[in-house]
Protein backbone atom coordinates (compact mmCIF):
# COMPACT_ATOMS: atom_id res chain seq x y z
CA UNK A 1 0.00 0.00 0.00
CA UNK A 2 2.59 2.49 0.76
CA UNK A 3 4.25 1.97 -3.01
CA UNK A 4 0.75 3.07 -4.29
CA UNK A 5 1.01 5.90 -2.17
CA UNK A 6 4.48 6.23 -3.24
CA UNK A 7 3.62 6.35 -6.88
CA UNK A 8 0.36 8.41 -6.78
CA UNK A 9 2.69 11.43 -5.23
CA UNK A 10 5.05 10.98 -7.42
CA UNK A 11 2.99 10.91 -10.37
CA UNK A 12 1.39 14.27 -8.91
CA UNK A 13 4.27 15.71 -8.11
CA UNK A 14 5.08 14.93 -12.38
CA UNK A 15 1.86 16.38 -13.18
CA UNK A 16 2.42 19.70 -10.66
CA UNK A 17 6.10 19.73 -12.51
CA UNK A 18 4.25 19.43 -15.89
CA UNK A 19 2.17 21.88 -15.32
CA UNK A 20 4.67 23.84 -13.69
CA UNK A 21 6.91 24.14 -16.96
CA UNK A 22 4.08 24.32 -19.10
CA UNK A 23 2.94 28.13 -17.02
CA UNK A 24 6.37 29.19 -16.87
CA UNK A 25 6.76 28.54 -20.94
CA UNK A 26 3.51 30.50 -21.63
CA UNK A 27 4.69 33.48 -19.30
CA UNK A 28 8.08 33.78 -20.69
CA UNK A 29 6.22 33.54 -24.43
CA UNK A 30 4.03 36.50 -23.15
CA UNK A 31 6.84 38.73 -21.42
CA UNK A 32 9.13 37.98 -24.72
CA UNK A 33 5.99 39.51 -27.03
CA UNK A 34 5.60 42.13 -24.47
CA UNK A 35 9.48 42.84 -24.72
CA UNK A 36 9.43 42.75 -28.39
CA UNK A 37 6.33 45.22 -28.30
CA UNK A 38 8.26 47.64 -26.11
CA UNK A 39 11.58 47.70 -28.12
CA UNK A 40 9.38 48.14 -31.48
CA UNK A 41 7.68 51.18 -29.71
CA UNK A 42 10.52 52.65 -28.51
CA UNK A 43 11.82 52.36 -32.01
CA UNK A 44 8.93 53.61 -33.06
CA UNK A 45 8.74 56.67 -30.93
CA UNK A 46 11.17 59.15 -32.62
CA UNK A 47 10.10 57.74 -36.46
CA UNK A 48 6.16 58.00 -35.63
CA UNK A 49 6.71 62.26 -34.59
CA UNK A 50 8.35 62.65 -39.12
CA UNK A 51 5.33 63.52 -41.23
CA UNK A 52 4.92 65.56 -44.51
CA UNK A 53 2.22 66.88 -46.79
CA UNK A 54 0.99 68.85 -49.47
CA UNK A 55 0.60 72.37 -48.70
CA UNK A 56 0.57 75.88 -50.34
CA UNK A 57 2.08 78.99 -48.69
CA UNK A 58 -0.45 81.99 -48.33
CA UNK A 59 0.56 85.35 -48.01
CA UNK A 60 -0.69 88.07 -45.75
CA UNK A 61 -3.80 89.07 -47.79
CA UNK A 62 -4.37 85.25 -48.25
CA UNK A 63 -2.87 84.79 -51.78
CA UNK A 64 -1.43 81.61 -52.87
CA UNK A 65 2.33 82.66 -53.44
CA UNK A 66 3.80 79.42 -53.29
CA UNK A 67 3.04 75.44 -53.27
CA UNK A 68 5.25 72.97 -51.81
CA UNK A 69 5.66 70.52 -48.95
CA UNK A 70 5.48 71.17 -44.96
CA UNK A 71 8.10 68.41 -43.61
CA UNK A 72 7.38 67.89 -39.55
CA UNK A 73 9.90 66.42 -37.46
CA UNK A 74 8.16 66.97 -33.84
CA UNK A 75 10.74 65.09 -32.11
CA UNK A 76 13.74 66.56 -30.47
CA UNK A 77 16.44 65.05 -32.64
CA UNK A 78 17.26 65.34 -36.41
CA UNK A 79 16.55 62.84 -39.09
CA UNK A 80 18.89 62.32 -41.89
CA UNK A 81 18.73 60.90 -45.60
CA UNK A 82 15.13 62.21 -46.33
CA UNK A 83 13.85 61.11 -49.55
CA UNK A 84 9.85 62.58 -50.39
CA UNK A 85 8.62 62.06 -53.54
CA UNK A 86 5.60 64.12 -53.97
CA UNK A 87 3.09 64.73 -57.07
CA UNK A 88 2.58 68.68 -58.26
CA UNK A 89 -0.51 70.35 -59.52
CA UNK A 90 -0.03 68.60 -62.83
CA UNK A 91 0.79 65.20 -61.22
CA UNK A 92 4.06 65.19 -62.53
CA UNK A 93 6.25 63.37 -59.63
CA UNK A 94 8.90 65.81 -58.12
CA UNK A 95 11.79 63.83 -55.44
CA UNK A 96 13.03 65.83 -52.75
CA UNK A 97 16.56 65.06 -50.85
CA UNK A 98 17.93 66.24 -47.89
CA UNK A 99 20.53 65.70 -45.89
CA UNK A 100 19.62 66.16 -42.81
CA UNK A 101 16.23 67.41 -41.28
CA UNK A 102 16.91 69.05 -37.77
CA UNK A 103 13.45 68.97 -35.74
CA UNK A 104 10.65 71.54 -35.56
CA UNK A 105 8.58 72.23 -39.35
CA UNK A 106 9.77 73.37 -42.37
CA UNK A 107 8.13 74.48 -46.03
CA UNK A 108 9.85 73.32 -49.08
CA UNK A 109 8.77 75.35 -52.23
CA UNK A 110 8.52 73.28 -55.63
CA UNK A 111 9.34 75.87 -58.18
CA UNK A 112 6.84 76.14 -60.82
CA UNK A 113 9.50 76.18 -63.98
CA UNK A 114 11.57 73.23 -63.13
CA UNK A 115 11.47 70.13 -61.20
CA UNK A 116 13.53 71.11 -58.27
CA UNK A 117 12.96 72.03 -54.76
CA UNK A 118 13.78 75.74 -52.87
CA UNK A 119 15.49 74.84 -49.32
CA UNK A 120 13.53 74.03 -46.53
CA UNK A 121 12.20 77.27 -44.80
CA UNK A 122 11.69 77.18 -40.88
CA UNK A 123 7.76 77.63 -40.95
CA UNK A 124 8.11 80.35 -37.98
CA UNK A 125 10.69 81.95 -40.39
CA UNK A 126 7.71 82.67 -43.16
CA UNK A 127 5.73 86.19 -43.46
CA UNK A 128 2.16 84.62 -44.23
CA UNK A 129 0.87 80.87 -43.22
CA UNK A 130 0.74 77.75 -44.94
CA UNK A 131 -2.52 75.48 -45.18
CA UNK A 132 -2.83 71.49 -46.67
CA UNK A 133 -3.93 70.99 -49.69
CA UNK A 134 -6.29 68.19 -48.77
CA UNK A 135 -8.82 68.01 -51.69
CA UNK A 136 -6.81 67.77 -54.58
CA UNK A 137 -5.23 63.75 -54.99
CA UNK A 138 -3.52 65.02 -58.42
CA UNK A 139 -1.15 67.07 -55.28
CA UNK A 140 0.08 64.76 -53.04
CA UNK A 141 2.81 63.51 -50.69
CA UNK A 142 3.50 59.97 -52.20
CA UNK A 143 6.38 58.20 -50.14
CA UNK A 144 8.73 59.75 -47.48
CA UNK A 145 11.85 57.67 -46.31
CA UNK A 146 14.22 59.43 -43.59
CA UNK A 147 16.73 57.66 -41.57
CA UNK A 148 16.58 58.31 -37.51
CA UNK A 149 19.00 59.09 -34.75
CA UNK A 150 19.03 55.56 -34.01
CA UNK A 151 19.90 54.68 -37.69
CA UNK A 152 16.97 52.58 -38.03
CA UNK A 153 15.49 53.44 -41.85
CA UNK A 154 11.80 54.29 -41.85
CA UNK A 155 9.18 54.88 -44.55
CA UNK A 156 5.42 56.44 -45.56
CA UNK A 157 3.43 55.50 -48.34
CA UNK A 158 0.86 57.69 -49.62
CA UNK A 159 -1.81 55.92 -46.71
CA UNK A 160 0.30 57.06 -44.06
CA UNK A 161 1.44 53.94 -42.71
CA UNK A 162 4.47 54.00 -41.03
CA UNK A 163 7.42 51.12 -41.91
CA UNK A 164 10.63 50.09 -41.03
CA UNK A 165 12.56 49.54 -44.04
CA UNK A 166 14.69 46.35 -43.97
CA UNK A 167 18.03 46.95 -45.88
CA UNK A 168 19.58 44.17 -47.36
CA UNK A 169 23.20 43.59 -46.54
CA UNK A 170 25.63 43.74 -49.20
CA UNK A 171 26.62 40.52 -51.11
Amino acid sequence: MAEWITALCSLFALLAASWAAWTASRVHRIESNRDRTAEENRLRSHASTVTAWSAVHLDTDGNASAYGVVLNNGSTKPIFDVVIDAQDLRGKLRTLNLQLLPPGQYFVEAFKDRTGWALPEHANALVGFTRPITRKPEWCVTYLEFRDAQNETWCRSNTGFLDRVQLQEAV
